[in-house]
């Protein structure tokens, strides 16, 4: 023991350096894996948090039966099956009921009709509605008043027109029995996200979607009962309670309600009208490769570490065993083996590395306790901050292998003369080991990025799912980095040689001497250790920079704009566009509408994206390596060729007049006219038989486009459309006979016009529902429609820039033309999909098949300074779903896995920092003191103390710059081949578009200068006090002799 502690006490500073990077290193890995479980937990309940309302719940549909008897017999049946079905996660049901063919016979406000012009009332019962809402006014309904008091939802109160008091007459469309309703009061959800919403799904903007149902207008049950059970339908949603299962919960509910599919509508008597809707199964996947690429992220970090305190733990003890070599010679000589002597070190070791085993668990978890209750780095709520076994256990094993690295050195060594002799001549055999180890490090790291170059999702299953983990992803940066670094230090010496010859000309003694002490050292270890954290450092950055722009342009390019407001009902109200100009700070209203486009060979769908480009170029975000010249590139391809219609210009009103007549048919015809707005969105006004007054939708800027009619006749019959006295206001538009009827119609007569009045006359095509519409035609033979599409659109609708292909689109056969390729369209999450130039499609669709597509979606232009205004101000409006890129990607940027794992790479970042600072010292004053001989023999004999510091200083700087420099090229090099393949959505998908690498220059390129700085600095200091030890030194020379 005696022996133990004089041989400790005379390498105390070496063993403290050893015990301060075992401290660094136990702590920064227990640290990161007590941050990562906790990231880990709470990224699985922000994603369950997330989850769409469908996948976290159980929606039941299916006929309500005859009688009120069946509703509740298949009530109760249906709440016992889907009780006990869940894999026992705690479930909450509720039911509703829904009255059939109810139209609205009052005041509808600004409902929008169907072709037939009429809003129908969407009338039911809803269990639990006073848990769920909250009154903004009135009360609820008061079961069995008379008359039938109901509550209306927010929404369509305001598209209705509603307050608690009004009347609503709802007329049965079967029985023509009309029942008078009393808005008791108007309701708004607590929580819109809330999958009790999927009872009611058209509560946020008062319409069901793409429909003319209005509502909901919630009665009691009992007078639902009582007035509208007849042919009513019912649904039943399972609120499952998902929250503290994790992944394996939501994968137990999964595959219970996956079993229940079939049996459950046979068993509760729903039988062939019942159906079961779930996304439970896409939820629980989606978790697993969430859970996995976040795992992956989070090892990534401490891989790094291991590696760098392994790599300076294994340094501090060659140096050690290098101070030692005539100790250990001595030892040797009277009789102790390797073994004996890493006995030795070995018990050193353990006495180094114990108190940062002991104190690292503690300080970790009382750090992550800290962190989470403070709300910082992704947590959401406090931990406890006692260390679980878990993490003593990593401090355990991290404690054995930093023991194990100051250990291992000891058993390498021979006799003194054999150690002297491969210290100066190296063996053929080590070099080539050596250039092995490399080779095979090297193709490793190159298959792995090969491998990555074609992943498309990460392992969920083999040894990924078994893992945990993703070993690709997470190992991954390691081994570049390593690869990377070895390969470059291989260039020091004859980096080294090169500059000793080119110092050599110049005959100065301090920089050829610093340089040939450079190209003699036995080991690299303090440039590669150096070059590591750099390169650690630089790839941190890195990847945390490009993960975060990443997140940036995921929200840019999945809104496609700064604002994308979708209309709920599917088609948008006639004064929609003003209402949306007059946001605060908007600077561009774009009408917009898709659909999908189904190949000719069976090759998969296409979405279609119909907009006015050319008018989007402030508005569209597209990134200019997705299309060659962004968005401004990209409008002027669409509207190179663009069809321009003959239209109408309206004077300034409020008001459009006239007297209508449609002879020859059968019935009362449908009639509209159609109207485009300043921003080129198409309007339908309804127009009544005889005289009509219609109200416009903007007061000035509108054109007619033309007159839709829709009416019952025998084939072959003659029908007459005329019109007279059209005005706005009291401006009268003069008509002409430059118009023609387009649609399935046989023939078509010559226009004429007198006076004021203006007749066509068309022959029906078939018996039954005729459509036409009156139009100006097109000037000139229309060009195919421009479109920009992906390579995979391109591939399924066999497109080509050199002709037109014929697509079916809106329900007529549209001649398009390529006009350019794009990686990915914005606004669409599918490969294939393909943008339209709007006002030629539009054009095309009403002027040659008389068909008009009403504006399903609008893409807002908003200046930087209102944006959150007009957000909010969009979504109170009411009947639009508000897509938000600014939310998004705020939204985004708050997800646990990714804040936890830019977090731990910020993390590594500083250890790579802490290792490579404390690496350096020691190898500083180990050099000098190594060498503090042969400079006192060279001082003997006639060098200065001041030309031997610079040597030194020479000698530190070409090694410290090799190591930055070498680790920032590395860095780079690495993060630029491995970043954008490393970066995955939280589903485990490539990200659209793919991820842009951005260099953080300043924060790579400052670790790496305090890098250099901090070697320099502490060799300037180690030469400071050269004399005073040359002095001391050279009092001992000969002492041994």
């Amino acid at each position: 023991m005696s022996l133990v502690v004089r041989r400790a006490g005379a390498a105390r500073s070496l063993l403290a350096a050893a015990g301060g990077l075992a401290l660094i290193a136990t702590l920064l890995l227990t640290g990161l894996v007590a941050y990562s479980r906790e990231v880990v937990g709470a990224g699985v309940n922000g994603a369950l948090d997330a989850a769409a309302p469908q996948e976290s719940s159980v929606l039941v549909r299916g006929s309500a039966g005859r009688t009120t008897s069946d509703l509740a017999a298949r009530d109760r049946a249906v709440r016992e099956r889907l009780g006990a079905a869940l894999g026992g996660r705690p479930v909450s049901v509720y039911s509703a009921g829904y009255g059939a063919g109810r139209a609205l016979s009052g005041k509808t406000g600004d409902a929008v009709p169907d072709s037939g012009g009429i809003v129908y009332a969407s009338v039911m019962f809803l269990q639990g509605l006073p848990e769920h809402a909250v009154l903004s006014g009135g009360a609820w309904p008061e079961p069995g008043a008379s008359p039938v008091q109901t509550a209306v939802g927010e929404g369509a109160a305001r598209v209705l027109g509603l307050a608690a008091g009004d009347r609503v007459p709802v007329t049965d469309r079967v029985s023509g029995k009309v029942t008078t309703l009393v808005v008791s009061g108007v309701w708004r959800p607590r929580d819109a996200r809330d999958p009790f919403w999927q009872l009611a799904p058209d509560v946020a903007g008062g319409v069901a979607p793409s429909s003319a149902t209005y509502g909901p207008l919630v009665v009691d049950h009992a007078d639902f009962d009582r007035g509208f059970a007849r042919n009513a339908s019912a649904a039943w949603l399972a609120d499952v309670q998902l929250a503290g299962g994790g992944v394996a919960g939501a994968r137990q509910a999964a595959a219970a309600i996956a079993a229940e599919r079939a049996d459950l509508p046979a068993a509760t008597g729903l039988g062939s009208s019942g159906s079961v809707q779930s996304s439970l199964g896409d939820l629980a996947g989606r978790l697993a490769r969430a859970d996995l690429v976040g795992r992956s992220t989070l090892v990534t970090p401490i891989l790094l570490i291991s590696v760098l305190s392994g790599l300076a733990l294994v340094l501090v003890a060659v140096l050690l065993t290098d101070s030692r070599r005539s100790e250990s010679a001595l030892l040797r000589a009277r009789g102790a083996t390797s073994w004996q002597l890493a006995g030795l070190t070995a018990g050193e070791a353990v006495a180094v590395v114990l108190p940062a085993v002991l104190v690292s668990p503690p300080l970790a978890a009382a750090a992550v306790h800290l962190a989470g209750t403070r709300g910082w780095f992704g947590l959401s709520g406090p931990v406890g901050w006692q260390a679980y076994p878990g993490l003593w256990l990593v401090a355990f094993v991290a404690g054995a292998g930093c023991a194990l690295a100051i250990t291992v050195p000891v058993l390498r060594g021979g006799t003194y003369t054999e150690d002297m002799v491969a210290q100066s001549r190296p063996t053929r055999r080590g070099v080539i080991q050596r250039a092995g180890a490399d080779l095979l490090l090297l193709i490793v790291a190159v298959l792995g990025w090969l491998q990555l170059r074609q992943y498309s999702s990460p392992l969920s299953s083999g040894v990924g799912g078994s893992l945990g983990i993703d070993p690709l992803l997470a190992a991954a940066p390691t081994l570049g980095i390593l690869a990377g670094a070895v390969l470059a230090l291989r260039l020091l010496a004859p980096a080294a040689r090169l500059a000793e010859r080119l110092l050599g000309r110049r005959e100065r003694f301090a920089p050829l001497f610093g340089m040939w002490q450079a190209g003699r050292r036995p080991h690299a270890g303090p440039v590669l250790l150096l070059a590591l954290a750099v390169a650690a450092g630089t790839v941190g950055w890195c990847l945390a920079g490009t993960a975060g722009r990443s997140v940036t342009d995921q929200a840019d390019h999945g809104v496609g704009a700064d604002l994308r407001l979708e209309e709920i009902a599917g088609a948008a109200p006639e004064s929609r566009a003003g209402k949306l100009a007059a946001l605060p700070g908007v600077t561009a209203v774009l009408p917009a509408w898709r659909e999908t486009v189904q190949s000719s060979a069976d090759d998969g769908a296409v979405e279609l994206i119909a907009l006015d480009a050319a008018a989007a170029r402030g508005t569209l975000r597209v990134r200019s390596d997705l299309y060659d010249g962004g968005a401004g590139a990209l409008g002027t391809a669409l509207a190179a060729a663009r069809s321009t219609p003959p239209l109408v210009d309206l004077p300034a009103g409020k008001r459009l007049t006239g007297t209508l007549a449609v002879t020859g048919g059968l019935g009362v015809p449908s009639l509209s006219a159609v109207v485009l707005d300043a921003s080129g969105a198409q309007s339908t006004l309804p127009l009544t038989s005889g005289r009509f007054s219609a109200a416009l939708p903007a007061p000035s800027g509108l054109k007619l486009a033309g007159f839709i009619v829709d009416t019952d006749a025998f084939y072959g019959s003659a029908l007459e459309f005329a019109l007279t006295g059209l005005a706005v206001d009291a401006s009268p538009v003069a008509p002409d006979d430059g118009w023609s009827a387009v649609g399935r119609i046989p023939s078509v007569g010559s226009s004429e016009v007198t006076g004021t009045t203006f007749t066509l006359g068309v022959s029906a095509a078939d018996s039954g529902r005729t459509k036409f519409a009156i139009v100006r035609p097109l000037l000139a033979q229309p060009v195919p429609v421009p479109v920009v599409a992906t390579p995979d659109a391109q591939r399924r609708l066999r497109l080509s820039s050199h002709g037109s292909t014929t697509l079916r689109i809106a329900g007529a056969d549209v001649p398009v033309r390529l006009a350019g390729s794009i990686v990915a369209v914005p606004g669409s999450e599918q490969g294939a999909a393909m943008l339209v130039d709007l006002p030629s499609l539009q054009a095309f669709l009403l002027h040659k098949a008389g068909l008009v597509h009403q504006t399903q979606e609008w893409w807002l232009g908003v200046a930087a300074g209102t944006h959150d205004e007009a957000a909010s101000d969009a979504a109170a409006l009411g009947g639009l779903r508000v897509l938000d890129r600014r939310a998004i990607a705020s939204a985004s940027a708050t997800d646990a896995y990714g804040v936890g794992g830019r977090t731990a790479l910020f993390a590594a970042a500083l250890g790579a920092l802490l290792l490579a600072a404390a690496g350096i010292l020691v190898d500083v004053r180990t050099t000098t003191r190594r060498r503090i001989n042969e400079l006192a023999v060279l001082h003997t004999l006639g060098a200065g103390p001041r030309t031997l510091a610079r040597s030194l200083m020479t000698e530190q700087a070409f090694l410290a710059g090799i190591g930055v420099l070498a680790g920032l090229a590395v860095g780079i090099g690495v993060a630029a081949a491995m970043a954008p393949l490393l970066i995955l959505t939280p589903q485990g998908a490539r990200p659209v578009p793919p991820p842009f690498l951005v260099v953080d220059w300043w924060r790579a390129g400052g670790t790496a200068a305090l890098l250099l700085l901090l070697a320099l600095g502490l060799s300037a200091l180690a030469g400071s006090t050269l004399r005073r030890r040359l002095a001391a030194t050279r009092m001992h020379l000969g002492a041994d002799r």
